[in-house]
């Protein structure tokens, strides 16, 4: 695991070890248009967080959490007219008290 993914992890479970909800949300979509990029963030319980995140992070860093076991997919979605705008449901797994 990388620099960028142990401190994206560390923000995940930071964000659910304090409170009730085990799940984040990633969500990206594109104006359409330049100049305007790609925007993308992870929220917890309806709140970005993923300003914390290292400023280059991409939802390859999640993919990788996913396969080093620490997230599970639980459903995600994809505009079929724009793949720009996407949502991925995870479940964080750490072990609770």
């Amino acid at each position: 695991m990388d620099e960028h993914q142990e401190a994206i992890k560390n923000k995940i479970r930071a964000a659910v070890e304090t409170s009730d909800s085990d799940e984040i949300t990633y969500r990206s979509e594109w104006l359409g248009y330049m100049p305007f990029p790609v925007f993308r963030w992870v929220e917890h319980q309806g709140k970005d967080f993923s300003g914390d995140f290292p400023a280059d992070w991409t939802l390859e860093h999640l993919a990788s959490l996913e396969r080093a076991g620490f997230l599970e997919m639980l459903e995600t979605y994809e505009n079929p007219e724009d793949p720009f705008d996407r949502d991925i449901r995870y479940r964080v797994l750490i072990g609770r008290e």
